[in-house]
Parts: structure tokens; C-alpha cells; sequence
């Protein structure tokens, strides 16, 4: 299957081209770039699979999401994805690798969700299939291929005060560890993931209509029904 859009090659990552992620971001990547060809793991955290993804997303023009039927329209909306030009498999079944190897033949960025192990004459083939069509695959959960792994250690909800209030925007620490052009030492970004109008903002611009109650409780914000207009499959 042809490529449905062109996307960097594996020279053009050498020479400081890749997919662009939120601002907030760039400093936990190796060029402030997702590398074409390469996998990144981002742990349990939805909106931060959302917020490396959008940007990538919308420089490629066109993306799909794998295993992860809990990602609502509004959700991926708010946090930036074009949902016309988003493929959703809710539910790929076992061969889940091959389903993914088979539209990063045609789809740049690929959101996974937390399918567990891939076995590992299915995994050599996917990492194989991303070196040669230059897609990224951005997973939750685990994954033995990424080359650089971020994790959510901190968060905290702001917009709810004593038993009554709207949950508004989310103050987090996002570490970044990796190997090989993202190794070193780990490297540390905080931000508002997501920040009160639903995409990432940096942690200085406090906004004003956010209250800032003494505790908050740590929670994803929900998805939303799907509606008309996606190319929905499995």
C-alpha cells in the first residue's frame, strides 16, 4: 500500500527535520522533533498522548488510533487532532501489530493504546515498517521499541473547590527518559496539560479564571460520543 502523504525520511531527521510536538514539549526531545521511524512511549497519560500527537498530526495530515475505544471526538477536538482526518480501530483484535504495520503504510502518526507485548516477530516487522515509511508510533503503556519514553510524575487538577466546582486545567511534571539520540540524563518540563481551553500551555501563564483549591483530585477528562463524519473501523 502507497503512502496516502508524504512524510520526512529518515535523511531528512538526520538533518533536523521530524514531526513538530506542543512547545511545552520540545525540550524533552532530541531536535524538538518526533524522529520519522520512531516509536515513543508516554505511559498512562491520554492528554499527553494527545498533546505529542496533535501538532505531528497536523503537519502530516492524517492519523489513526489503535486499541483505544475510551478516546472521545471532544477529547481529541479540544486537545488539537483534526477528527476528519483521524481513523479510529477501537478494537483490532489479537493481530493488533500487523493492523498497525499495515496503516503505518499509509497514516505518518499512529496512536496506540495499551495492548500489551507485542510478540516478537510482529514487533521486529512493525519497527521495520516505521524505519521504512518514516510514521511514529506513539503508545500508552509500555513499550520494549520506543526510543524515548515520557512519564506524568506529578499532576494536579485546579477548578474544584470544597465538594462543588468544574475540574479546569492540570498542572504536571513530564519526565523523559531514552536511548540513543534521546539518551542522557532524564530531562524534566512542567506545563498545563491541559491548560483551560484543553491544550497544553506553559506552566508560567497561571490563567485567571482558574481557581486554585487546596486540594484537587487527579482524574483524565472523560471522551465523548462519536457523531457523523469519521472513518471508523474493527
Amino acid at each position: 500500500m502507497a503512502s496516502a502523504v508524504p512524510v520526512p525520511s529518515r535523511d531528512d531527521a538526520r538533518n533536523g527535520a521530524g514531526f513538530p510536538v506542543a512547545s511545552e514539549l520540545e525540550s524533552l526531545l532530541p531536535g524538538g522533533r518526533l524522529r520519522p521511524g520512531s516509536a515513543v512511549s508516554v505511559g498512562q497519560d491520554l492528554p499527553l498522548l494527545l498533546a505529542l500527537a496533535a501538532p505531528a498530526a497536523a503537519e502530516a495530515g492524517a492519523w489513526a488510533v489503535v486499541g483505544l475505544p475510551q478516546l472521545g471526538v471532544l477529547a481529541a477536538d479540544s486537545m488539537g487532532l483534526n477528527v476528519g482526518t483521524g481513523l479510529w480501530v477501537d478494537r483490532p483484535g489479537k493481530r493488533w501489530p500487523d493492523v498497525v504495520a499495515t496503516l503505518a503504510e499509509a497514516v505518518p502518526v499512529l496512536l496506540l493504546g495499551p495492548l500489551g507485548p507485542a510478540p516478537d516477530r510482529q514487533a521486529r516487522r512493525l519497527a521495520a515498517v516505521l524505519r521504512r515509511t518514516g510514521a511514529v508510533l506513539l503508545t500508552t503503556g509500555a513499550w520494549a521499541g520506543a526510543e524515548l519514553r515520557m512519564a506524568v510524575t506529578a499532576s494536579h487538577w485546579e477548578g474544584v473547590g470544597a465538594g462543588h466546582g468544574l475540574l479546569r486545567a492540570r498542572r504536571v511534571q513530564v519526565v523523559a527518559t531514552g536511548r540513543g539520540a534521546a539518551g542522557g540524563a532524564p530531562r524534566t518540563a512542567r506545563l498545563w496539560l491541559p491548560g483551560p481551553d484543553g491544550r497544553a500551555c506553559p506552566f508560567e501563564n497561571i490563567p485567571d479564571a482558574v481557581d486554585t483549591p487546596a486540594d484537587a483530585p487527579d482524574a483524565a477528562p472523560s471522551g465523548a460520543a462519536r457523531h457523523g463524519g469519521l472513518h471508523v473501523v474493527g
